[in-house]
Formats: C-alpha cells, structure tokens, sequence
C-alpha cells in the first residue's frame, strides 16, 4: 500500500515544483539551486537509526520517532533542492536527484519503500545508472518531452524507451541499466517511487572506469585510442551524476558546453 501511496503522490508533487522551480539555464556554469534556503530536513544521527532498527516492532519504532519532537519535522521529507545541499541521487551540470531512502529519511526503515525527486537543467541527463534493490516507478511531474530508457540484461538487450509528457510514468526494472534524458530547453521535474528503501545506486560508466585499468581496457577489447597508462585520466573526466545530454539538444538550446 505504501508504494502505491508514493505512486499517488505525483500529482500533489506537481504543485511543490511549481513552487519552488529550477533557475533557468543559462550556460554550462549555471547552477539549478533555487533560493537561499536553509537546510529543513533534520540530521540524522547513527545512534537514531540504531535505535529504530532494534525496535521490535512498529508501535515502538514510530513511538522513538514521535519522542524526537513535532510528526511534521520527522514523518515529513522535503524534497526541495535548497533542502538537500548533498542529495543522495547526485548533482551536477544536468540537475539534481533528491532521495529519500532509510539512512535520510529513517521513518522509511522497515517500510520496504523509498522515494527521489530528479530537477533536470534543460538538455539535462540523468546518467545511466542501475538500483541493485529496486524498481523503480518514475513519473514526470512538470516538464515533457523526457526520455527515458532501459537494458534489462544479457539475452535481452535492445533498449526499451519511452518518451513521457507530464503525469505520464515509465517502469524500470530492478538492476537494469537506465536513464532518464529532458530533451527541451525548459526544465523538468520527476518522481520516482521505489521497492525497497535502500535502492542503492550504481552510475555505469563512473564506475566501470574505476576499475582496474588492465581489465577495463581488455574488456573494451584493447582499443588504439584507449590503453592502460590513461584509462584513469579518462575516468576523471568523466561526470560523476546528473551531466549535460546530447550535443543536438545543447545546440538547440543554445546552451554552451
């Protein structure tokens, strides 16, 4: 029921991004932070999510949360960019992915669910990436025009792609290889619902670059431009989260890169 009532919450969500809108991108230098605003969601301490992992049950979980002070600082999250200064789904040129899961938000432990909101920079592109523990239910919030796409796995791998307009969603399976791209010179906002509250997440290319150099560049299959005295110079420039998409949007949009 709780991953349904995520799921629910993508209408209401639309309202929150109207609120707070992501800055205009003007050039590659351009951050997608909106105003100055502190910090509102609390900080968890280890000692907490100790506490709340060893409760026996529900009742005494919620009971800990409660004793920790007002239902609207604890059992709320803010998904606002100025709220989450180091968001767990990354940030970069492309945007920002804020996520709730069990460690930001431990009202979540023992929930099975998690959630993110994703605030795409125009031409913006939320790297490939996989959940190992979740699929994922994303749904386009405000914004159109945003392409999404899925590997599932060896014997299967022709990419599976959608293209969503607002409120419409797209599924991603549980450890496929996925993306989410808004090609359009405006931003765009997503939420996505989890099946687990520790999805977990692996960006593809940061991660196989980091790698031993010899196995990568044998698995590329040993190519001239590529070899093992500058595949870790290549790995740092490669981008670490959200990044710039493709080069026809960019110039579509006259955005510098």
């Amino acid at each position: 029921m709780m991953y349904k009532q995520l799921l629910n919450a993508a209408l209401a969500f639309a309202a929150i991004s109207r609120a707070s809108p992501i800055a205009p991108r003007q050039n590659s230098s351009s951050s997608m932070l909106s105003s100055a605003v502190p910090p509102s969601n609390p900080e968890i301490s280890q000692d907490l999510i100790n506490q709340l992992e060893l409760a026996a049950d529900s009742v005494d979980r919620f009971t800990i949360l409660q004793a920790q002070g007002p239902a609207d600082t604890w059992l709320k999250y803010d998904f606002n960019p100025s709220a989450n200064p180091n968001p767990g789904g990354g940030k970069g040129a492309g945007g920002q992915g804020d996520l709730a899961n069990r460690k930001t938000f431990p009202a979540l432990i023992n929930l099975g669910v998690a959630a993110s909101a994703g605030f795409m920079n125009p031409c913006g592109m939320n790297k490939p990436h996989i959940h190992p523990r979740a699929t994922e239910f994303l749904i386009l919030a405000t914004g159109a025009n945003v392409k999404t796409g899925f590997l599932l796995e060896n014997g299967l791998q022709t990419q599976m792609s959608t293209t969503l307009s607002q409120y419409q969603g797209a599924i991603l399976p549980q450890g496929s290889i996925h993306y989410e791209f808004n090609d359009n010179c405006e931003p765009a906002v997503f939420i996505a619902a989890f099946s687990n509250e520790d999805p977990g997440l692996s960006t593809v290319g940061k991660n196989f670059f980091s790698l031993d150099p010899d196995i990568v560049d044998a698995d590329l299959g040993f190519p001239d431009f590529l070899d093992h005295t500058n595949i870790m110079q290549f790995a740092k420039s490669i981008p670490k989260s959200f990044s710039n998409g493709a080069m026809e949007c960019l110039d579509r949009c006259h955005i510098k890169y």
